[in-house]
This record gives C-alpha cells, sequence and structure tokens, in this order.
C-alpha cells in the first residue's frame, strides 16, 4: 500500500513539473514574440544609446491642456523659444483608415487660400483623377488643414481631413515665399512627419502645387531611407550634389529617420532664416556622414516642376508649379498643365508613343529654366 501510494505521488509531482515548465516556456515564447512585434513607438525611440519613454514626445514636458489638446513644451535647448507642440495622438485613428497595407500613407497641406473653390486644392485632387490609374490613391492621403476654413472644406470634398493650429500662428491667408509666415508653415510638415514615422508609418508628404499624374511609388525602394524629387538633377540618383525639392519626398519609417527628421526640424535653429528645404540642402551630408542615411534624388524628367522638367509626357509622373510665386500664377499655369494632360490622356496609343504632343511653358509663372 505504501509503495502504491509512493508511485502515484511520484506520477503527480512528475505531472505538475511538467506543466510548470509547459507554462513557463508558453510565457517565454510570448514575451519574445510580442517584443518582435512592437512598433518603433511601443519600443521607445531612442536618441544614442539611451532609450526613449514609450510615447511620441522628443524631449518633451507636459504643461497645462489647452482646447482638451495635451500641449507640450521642448526642454531642448535647441527648440524653436515659446514653440508648442501636440502630441498628435488623435491624428492616430486617422492614419490607421487612411494607410496602405504597408503602412504607408500621403500628406499634404493646406490653408484658407489654397482650399477656396476653385483653387489650387481643387486642381490637386482633380490630378488623381484624371491621371493614369491613380484616382485609388486618394483613398490613402490626409490633407492636413492649417485653420477652421480650409478643414471645413476639405470635410466637404475629401474623406480624411485633420485640423492642425498652432498658438500664436496665422496660417489663413496667402504665405508669399520665403516670408516669415510662409517659412513657419513649411516647416510644420517636418515636425508632422516625424510624429508620423515615429508611430509606424511610412510617409510621402506632397505639396499642394505638385499635379499626380502616375504613380510615383514605382520609385520608392525600401532600400533608400529618404527618396526626394530634384529642382536639380546631376544624373546620378545618389549622388548628394543634386538639389532637393522636398515638395515631394518620401520617408521609410525606422527608428534612424525618426531622429533624423527631428535632426532636420532642429536644424531650423542654426539657419533661421531658411525654409526647410534649403536647410536641408545645408545639412543633406551630415545626415549621410552622422545616420548613414540613404537618399535618392529622382530625375526631373518624371517627377518635374516649373524648375527643371522635360517635354516628354510619357516620362512624366507629377508636375509642380516651383519657381513660380503667387496664388494666382501658380493657378493659371497649373491649371494650362491639367488641360494640356487631359489632351495627352485623349490621343491614341500610337499618337502618344510619337512622343510630338508636349505642353506649354509656363505662361505667366517665373521659371529660372526653359524646357530641355
Amino acid at each position: 500500500m505504501m509503495k502504491s501510494d509512493n508511485k502515484n505521488c511520484a506520477r503527480l509531482w512528475n505531472v505538475l513539473l511538467g506543466a510548470a515548465i509547459s507554462a513557463g516556456f508558453v510565457v517565454f515564447f510570448f514575451s519574445i514574440t510580442t517584443e518582435q512585434n512592437k512598433t518603433p513607438l511601443d519600443l521607445g525611440l531612442r536618441m544614442g544609446a539611451q532609450a526613449r519613454p514609450n510615447c511620441v514626445c522628443l524631449n518633451e514636458t507636459k504643461i497645462a491642456p489647452v482646447n482638451n489638446t495635451e500641449v507640450l513644451l521642448s526642454e531642448s535647448k535647441n527648440a524653436p523659444a515659446n514653440k508648442t507642440e501636440t502630441t498628435f495622438e488623435d491624428l492616430l485613428p486617422l492614419l490607421k483608415n487612411a494607410s496602405m497595407d504597408d503602412n504607408t500613407i500621403i500628406f499634404t497641406e493646406v490653408n484658407d487660400a489654397f482650399a477656396k473653390p476653385g483653387s489650387i486644392l481643387d486642381l490637386f485632387l482633380e490630378s488623381f483623377h484624371v491621371g493614369e490609374n491613380i484616382k485609388h490613391l486618394l483613398d490613402h492621403l490626409i490633407i492636413i488643414a492649417m485653420d477652421q476654413v480650409a478643414f471645413e472644406r476639405c470635410k466637404s470634398i475629401h474623406r480624411h481631413c485633420y485640423l492642425f493650429k498652432v498658438d500664436g500662428k496665422n496660417f489663413e491667408s496667402e504665405k508669399f515665399f520665403m516670408s516669415k509666415g510662409f517659412v513657419d508653415l513649411v516647416w510644420t510638415k517636418i515636425k508632422l512627419m516625424q510624429r508620423m514615422v515615429e508611430f509606424g508609418y511610412n510617409v510621402v508628404f506632397t505639396d499642394l502645387d505638385v499635379l499626380w499624374l502616375r504613380n510615383i511609388f514605382k520609385f520608392v525602394s525600401v532600400y533608400y531611407d529618404i527618396t526626394l524629387s530634384s529642382d536639380w538633377y546631376s544624373g546620378q540618383p545618389e549622388d548628394i550634389g543634386n538639389f532637393p525639392n522636398t515638395g515631394l519626398f518620401y520617408v521609410k519609417s525606422t527608428v534612424k529617420n525618426a531622429e533624423v527628421l527631428n535632426f532636420w526640424y532642429e536644424a531650423r535653429n542654426r539657419f533661421p532664416d531658411m525654409n526647410e528645404q534649403n536647410a536641408f540642402n545645408e545639412i543633406k551630408k551630415e545626415l549621410v556622414d552622422t545616420f548613414q542615411v540613404k537618399m535618392r534624388f529622382l530625375e526631373t524628367d518624371y517627377l518635374s516642376g516649373f524648375c527643371n522638367y522635360g517635354k516628354d509626357l510619357n516620362k512624366v509622373y507629377s508636375m509642380q508649379s516651383n519657381c513660380c510665386g503667387g496664388l494666382g500664377n501658380k493657378l493659371s499655369d497649373l491649371r494650362s498643365v491639367l488641360n494640356d494632360w487631359k489632351k495627352y490622356m485623349s490621343l491614341s496609343v500610337e499618337e502618344k508613343q510619337n512622343g510630338n504632343f508636349t505642353w506649354k511653358l509656363p505662361q505667366i509663372c517665373f521659371h529660372e529654366k526653359h524646357l530641355k
């Protein structure tokens, strides 16, 4: 009887020991799996060897909420004075709804002046409808409205709209090139893009005066951290001597690239009178040397602009009214470009292949270079 009891106890002990080992393995396995599947936001962004907190703030301290939005004040010594920034956590549902399967989104910014009926916003959206099989990209476009009027207009014509207001700043009226209001406005896109990348999204930013004609994602490769259009192109895609055009560019979501965007944004303090594009041109070698950023610059024959563009409509994927001042001037010549594109799209395949049809030179806009 005693031996039987001992055998039963031994069996019970073996069962309990086996269950404990199995449970430990399950906990260990899921802890590893969960860690591997975390986004950059979950893991905490790092600056150097320092682990970042599990949040979307960058060296920031909370201060009193304003208008039910958490506001953060930067502690960085290089941060712009009196600059407050939201955490953009209320943007997360919009990012989720607008993202592609690979977590890529497109975004642009608009103010009241560019959002009025018949203005640049309408031309921009129309280009997706008349472009070559790119209407579906509108499902992945987020329009950042810089004032209430633009936000209401956006909601009436587009699915994904977000109101972004900065205390003490008026972004409603037209901002003339390199005016203080213009410089303030263009720098906002870098901070927005930084937040989106931190949230785990690959991001394409497009200026509103870029007409999309074909699918530019043909040129986006995950090998590169940043893919940019060019104002001047040397002939070599990786040559940092190319002059960037940040009116249309892509950033891949990585921890490193979030730090790159933060470095770019803080460069505003070193170059206070520059817009974000000229500042990027100044620091691009630093980005390669410090962060080992892989950049690809795209030919102006493909991502074109009034500064420098080719005349072969069989190659062009986008057209921007850069090297052009004034809303009315942009509107007039972009409308002419879109009309020429519609005529091109109505041609037969044979007529397109002949390459005899092109668009007119900008009629009103100031441009630095003629067609090649």
